[in-house]
């Protein structure tokens, strides 16, 4: 005769049952994982790597999004990768040109694999900007000298340093990093030695991180050619002249006498800078001929009074500048003491003769002797 077992044996078994298919069923769903690895803090235009591991089947492709957070989400790039039997994978994403603000990078669905456990898919990345606290006065065109001008000031670096690094045509390390020392008025200056033109990227960085990098292009510098030829104009052309140093610019009034055509130009033997605000405001630097040619600039304009600033290149070169101007009505220094010239002639004070004073004398010495000589008759 059968003994009957317990019911709660048997209570217990399909108890045991049912933690094993769960278990089973878990570890089914829980096997795959993909954890994804970002900064959460980077520089605007330093690349943005982002890495990630995985145990889905390799062969399987992966899409990884770079988003800008806001209001409305905004797809930006995104990277298709295919796994890898080592589980490993990189995107590196360009920042260039993004703006301050926070982005995210994200997996979104894999087909097939809607459940990944405890993944990762995930990553907010805030992008800092602090390329505004550059101002660089240096010119970003520059005459191929054999060195690379450097010059600008950092908000907030009074009497510290910055590390400056400059990669030149092709990306080759020209300079540093290297620390160049900040003034108490937050300034610096250094000259790189450089062997070519071409495009130059300058990189400033402080303990707080990168700040940020300014492009300078240098140019060939021109060949001598003979001076050209002015053609003679209705309008005279009207010069003054000045004392000039980089840091204290000859200042020129020129008076157009209405709306019209300006043609100023400097003398040449030092590479002159002119320097004027257009119509909208913006300052415009005007350095085309070097130190063989007369620096020139052709204006139309509706102001009845314009303002130039000439200066010489390097901070080295000094010395007086004459600026002419053709279909001026008058053109003279800020600076006390000068007045305008034209070509031919010179400015003199002009003096009254003795003549006429000594002919009046002589009139009246003839009329008494007259007066005598008809008594004595």
């Amino acid at each position: 005769m059968d003994q009957k077992r317990p019911a709660s044996h048997t209570l217990a078994r399909i108890a045991l049952v049912a933690l094993l298919c769960l278990a089973l069923c878990g570890g089914v769903a829980q096997a795959y994982e993909l954890i994804l690895k970002a900064p959460s803090q980077i520089q605007r235009g330093m690349p943005l790597v982002v890495n990630g591991t995985s145990n889905l089947p390799p062969g399987i492709s992966v899409d990884i999004v770079l988003y800008k957070s806001g209001h409305v989400t905004e797809e930006l790039a995104r990277k298709t990768v295919t796994l890898q039997a080592n589980s490993e994978f990189s995107v590196v994403f360009d920042t260039t040109g993004f703006t301050k603000g926070v982005y995210k990078a994200e997996v979104p669905a894999i087909s097939g694999y809607s459940y990944l456990g405890d993944s990762v898919t995930l990553r907010v990345i805030e992008i800092i900007d602090r390329s505004d606290e550059i101002v660089f006065s240096a010119f970003s065109s520059q005459e191929m000298d054999g060195t690379l001008d450097i010059d600008g000031s950092i908000a907030g670096l009074a009497n510290s340093g910055v590390q400056i690094g400059v990669t030149g045509p092709g990306g080759e390390a020209v300079f540093g990093p290297a620390y160049v020392s900040v003034k108490s008025d937050s300034s610096f200056s250094t000259e790189v030695p450089i062997k070519g033109p071409g495009q130059y990227n300058i990189s400033f960085t402080d303990a707080k991180g990168y700040i940020g990098t300014i492009l300078v292009t240098v140019r060939e510098k021109p060949v001598a050619t003979t001076p050209p030829t002015i053609v003679p104009t209705t309008n005279p052309i009207l010069s003054a002249s000045a004392f000039a140093s980089r840091d204290k610019p000859a200042t020129f009034v020129v008076t157009t006498g209405g709306p019209g055509t300006i043609r100023a130009f400097t003398s040449s033997g030092i590479d002159w800078v002119i320097e004027y605000t257009d119509t909208e405001g913006k300052t415009v630097k005007v350095n085309e001929k070097g130190s063989v040619g007369n620096e020139e600039i052709i204006i139309d304009t509706a102001e009845d009074v314009l303002v130039l600033k000439v200066y010489p290149y390097s901070y080295a070169a000094e010395g007086d500048v004459l600026l002419s101007a053709d279909g001026a009505a008058k053109v003279e220094t800020s600076g006390p003491g000068t007045a305008a010239t034209t070509p031919g002639t010179t400015s003199t004070e002009e003096q009254s003769s003795p003549l006429p004073a000594i002919g009046v004398v002589a009139a009246v010495i003839a009329g008494v002797a007259l007066v005598v000589i008809r008594r004595k008759w």
